[in-house]
């Protein structure tokens, strides 16, 4: 499906009015406000016999910081409303919390008022609009170090230069990444002192964006063995080179809940045939005890933390790479996210 650019907010108006469903949204008023490139909507929504006035603030681009401003615009009977061209999750979330009702040109409706809850989403795949301006990759597998450093130490105050060493990423990209950050009010601060300020909205966010099979390679392997602690310490012992548990096994040594007989570990290669033949193991295309991932960045190795002397990624990563696998793998994420001591090694 191809995407239409929406270039400005008089576009973003124009396109509203023809992909609103007609039998429940109607603009009643339309406004130039103050700003040359602000349209202000009198939008009235009916549904189920139940109706109510919102005054809409149209945004191209949206920040958390501008929520405050969308909320002071209603009054005189209007309930707030954000009209923009893509919602995220976390700036759904966001609005929730203010009581902005919030809605996308792609379909995206999220809709309270006293009587009335419309709550739609659309799938990621189906994106029809998108503003001019090309989004920040904030997850994409380099990006997602400052994600993961912020996520593994959610109480610190950091120094920008701080992050920079800890990511290594380079401080053009860091501030880029920082100001997309408080933009979805994920962080607050400046050089000297940054802070996570939002980390369940960071970690849906990520959720979200995440797609495991475009960040790793993956191979599976068999062996007659059939502990795990076996497997993993073999795996340690007998191989060369950074490895690092995730998934089911790294979750059941941080927070028990799901048993699933798959070792998972991160290497920045697959096992040669010398370390394959040490280890007992052969490669499979299914149903192996063992996957080994490699992973297209290094930062999955950051903040390794130690759990009965074997190596796991960090707890954030754990999440990740189990919230949209198999074998219960939303289950035990799940599990652990809830757990007192996630995030907190």
């Amino acid at each position: 499906m191809n995407e239409e650019v929406i270039r400005s907010e008089a576009d973003l108006v124009g396109t509203l009015r023809n992909v609103l469903d007609k039998n429940i949204f109607r603009v009643v008023h339309n406004e130039q406000g103050s700003s040359a490139h602000r349209s202000d909507l009198t939008v009235k929504v009916e549904c189920d016999g139940r109706s109510a006035t919102f005054a809409a603030q149209c945004r191209l681009n949206v920040s958390v910081a501008a929520l405050a401003q969308v909320a002071a615009c209603a009054g005189r009977g209007k309930h707030p409303l954000l009209v923009t061209v893509r919602l995220s999750e976390s700036l759904v979330g966001q609005c929730r919390e203010r009581g902005i009702s919030c809605l996308d040109l792609n379909g995206r409706v999220w809709i309270k008022a006293p009587g009335l809850l419309i709550d739609r989403n659309v799938p990621n795949s189906f994106v029809r609009y998108r503003p001019v301006e090309s989004a920040i990759r904030f997850f994409s597998p380099k990006s997602t170090r400052l994600a993961r450093v912020l996520l593994h130490s959610p109480g610190r105050t950091w120094r920008q230069s701080d992050l920079a060493v800890a990511t290594g990423l380079s401080q053009g990209l860091l501030s880029r990444l920082l100001n997309h950050a408080i933009h979805h009010g994920w962080v607050e601060g400046s050089r000297g002192d940054w802070k996570l300020v939002n980390a369940d909205a960071l970690l849906d966010a990520w959720e979200q964006a995440d797609d495991f099979s475009r960040r790793v390679t993956l191979k599976q392997y068999s062996t007659l063995e059939s502990d795990r602690r076996i497997i993993a310490r073999l795996l340690v012992e007998r191989t060369h080179g950074k490895l690092a548990f995730s998934q089911w096994f790294a979750a059941d040594l941080r927070c028990p809940y799901a048993d699933v007989n798959v070792v998972t570990a991160y290497r920045w290669n697959f096992p040669s045939d010398e370390e394959l033949h040490a280890l007992s193991w052969r490669e499979v295309e299914a149903g192996g005890k063992i996957w080994i991932l490699v992973p297209h960045d290094e930062g999955v190795f950051q903040n390794i933390q130690q759990v009965e002397d074997l190596p796991l990624v960090s707890d954030a990563q754990i999440y990740i790479d189990l919230i949209h696998a198999g074998f219960r793998g939303p289950d035990q994420a799940k599990a652990l996210r809830q757990w007192k001591g996630f995030c907190r090694p």
